[in-house]
């Protein structure tokens, strides 16, 4: 058997963790070295594919060629074309997760063949089974699903599980806000409750700098090419990064005309403040849904790479002080005594937030092997979602609400509804709406009972729910006694389907490993060169490529390392890039 590895699989970056023979959680690092892998798959002038850093340097002057943000997909039938071949978003995640299998296989020496794989904690059956299914075609077998702020928790460790603690994870990725009310007591970490937004995220607040941008030059998206559109957002993100500090002039170049916008801090708030509220939502929902008032909530962490915007951890304290002062039933010195737990702030944002998740996934790596190192901790977790089934007028019926701590089994009673009826059908769903066509259908079965008046014959329809998402139906006639039972698995899969997507992952070309080295650098310089609009820099830079581009056609290895160092291209949060 092979070894089991930690994966964050996110909407902007991947990455994964092991756990080395001292206990010790390590993560593992591409072949450039990162331990962040862009969650972007593109396909190059030779038709191969490619994953990662690569990929992502080509989105910019190649975005026909490229797909990235494909998490949010997930669930879905859409189709994604990558230079007019079309992809699911199972297909995509699974060349992610490939990509992450190989360069744990790389860095460990030894085959992996099994994950512990984070999903936002408000990714509904479907989602979770496509993440399963992706997996599967990575030739990776899942033993847990483990919701992402979940996982966020368990990577602080003894700060955490050694107290009495209520608190709240807000984990704000790239592409999904996710919020998970914790308990903490004897060792023993409880989800009380999780809320979120799958289509929430860093990517959004990027998005409202782009229309800031828009705005002011009198320009619409329409007017533009998909190349254009990548130019400006690329650029939005980079001011993303800074707007938390200071006002940032965002210049870009578009046919044949240099613009030159200045994006303030009061701009930006102004412009997200629909996405606060969304997040405020999300927030009330989980305080509701576990019966907590604000006031008992002792600790505030912030996770996921979006966090590191200045008006996320602002809007958190300022909601929660609101929140606060609302409260009567609390004695005046409660905030005396319990905004701080030993000197620390209410909010606090994790050390390592865009790896706090994979830390997390290393941690379920540990306990589902019962390593010592973690063997001495115990997490509940809950139902994402309600289930239940479909009665009479397309109503939903409840039967596991959403929270409830999974294991978890449960049963109702139904009736018959017409007179001689002999077939009941029962068809399961999964959602929050009491029209039933609004939620998620899982599945169906029927079950016979005797013919008879209506509302005289009797079912008990069973659900029972556990860790791993595993969901099983079983329906009983009181009557006669018989029994149906459907067995929903998140990665209800056909071997054939799985057979099928297999050949066709099979058929794909691979970029190797040491091209992607040797190419990166020149995708990077050529990036930054269609940035940039001085005519002596556009110069250094080619002329620089240009003697590059001869030394690998030698396939010299000690002049091409040479040579990279010469020519070597870091990014820079304050401008465009620079060389060395």
């Amino acid at each position: 058997m092979g070894k089991m590895i930690g994966i964050d699989l996110g909407t902007t970056n991947s990455l994964a963790t092991y756990i080395d023979e001292t206990g010790e959680i390590k993560f593992i690092k591409n072949e450039y070295g990162n331990i962040l892998i862009p969650s972007v798959v593109g396909i190059n002038e030779n038709d191969e594919v490619i994953v990662g850093e690569l990929a992502k340097e080509r989105r910019m002057l190649n975005p026909l060629d490229t797909a990235s943000n494909f998490k949010r997909k997930m669930g879905t039938n859409a189709k994604i074309k990558i230079k007019g071949k079309e992809f699911d978003a199972q297909m995509l995640s699974s060349l992610v997760l490939k990509h992450l299998k190989e360069n744990a296989e790389r860095q460990l020496g030894s085959e992996v063949d099994r994950a512990i794989i984070s999903v936002p904690a408000y990714f509904n059956d479907k989602q979770r089974k496509d993440t399963k299914i992706a997996a599967e075609l990575a030739g990776l077998q899942v033993e847990r699903l483990i919701n992402e702020p979940t996982a966020a928790a368990l990577s602080l460790g003894s700060n955490i599980l050694d107290r009495n603690l209520k608190f709240l994870v807000l984990d704000l990725g790239g592409g999904t806000f996710d919020v998970t009310l914790l308990e903490t007591f004897e060792r023993i970490m409880e989800v009380i409750s999780i809320s979120g937004d799958t289509m929430l995220g860093g990517e959004d607040f990027t998005t409202k700098i782009c229309e800031i941008f828009l705005k002011k030059n009198g320009l619409y998206q329409g007017d533009f090419t998909k190349e254009e559109k990548t130019l400006i957002y690329t650029k939005a993100d980079r001011v993303k990064k800074l707007i938390g500090v200071k006002n940032v002039e965002m210049k870009i170049k578009l046919k044949d005309k240099e613009y030159s916008t200045m994006i303030t801090q009061e701009d930006f708030k102004e412009a997200v403040k629909p996405l606060l509220v969304r997040m405020k939502n999300a927030i009330d929902i989980a305080l509701k849904d576990g019966n907590t008032d604000p006031c008992e909530i002792e600790k505030i962490i912030l996770v996921g790479g979006a966090v590191k915007m200045g008006i996320i951890r602002e809007f958190t304290e300022k909601y929660f002080e609101k929140l606060r002062s609302r409260n009567n039933s609390f004695n005046e010195n409660y905030y005396e005594e319990n905004d701080f737990i030993n000197g620390e702030e209410l909010v606090s944002i994790i050390g390592e937030p865009d790896s706090a998740v994979a830390y997390g996934a290393g941690v379920t790596v540990g306990m589902k092997e019962r390593n010592k190192a973690f063997s001495e901790r115990i997490l509940t977790d809950v139902c994402p979602f309600t289930l239940g089934i479909e009665v009479i007028g397309k109503k939903f019926s409840p039967i596991i609400h959403r929270n409830t701590m999974v294991p978890a089994s449960k049963s109702e009673y139904y009736y018959t509804v017409h007179d001689n009826q002999n077939i009941i059908r029962i068809a399961i769903y999964q959602g929050e709406s009491l029209e039933v066509e609004e939620n998620l259908f899982l599945g169906e079965f029927e079950l016979k009972v005797p013919k008879n008046k209506a509302g005289e014959e009797t079912i008990n329809v069973r659900f029972t729910y556990d860790i791993n998402g595993i969901l099983e139906v079983e329906a009983t006639s009181v009557t006669t006694g018989e029994k149906h039972n459907k067995l929903l698995i998140n990665s209800d899969f056909s071997e054939k389907e799985k057979a099928e997507k297999i050949k066709r992952l099979e058929e794909i070309k691979m970029e190797s490993e040491s091209k992607n080295k040797d190419k990166l650098l020149i995708e990077r310089a050529n990036r930054i060169y269609s940035e940039i609009s001085s005519s002596e820099i556009r110069s250094y830079i080619s002329g620089y490529l240009e003697q590059y581009e001869m030394i690998l056609k030698t396939d010299n290895k000690i002049k091409i390392r040479k040579a990279k160092k010469e020519i070597e291209i870091e990014e820079d949060d304050d401008d465009l890039g620079f060389l060395n």
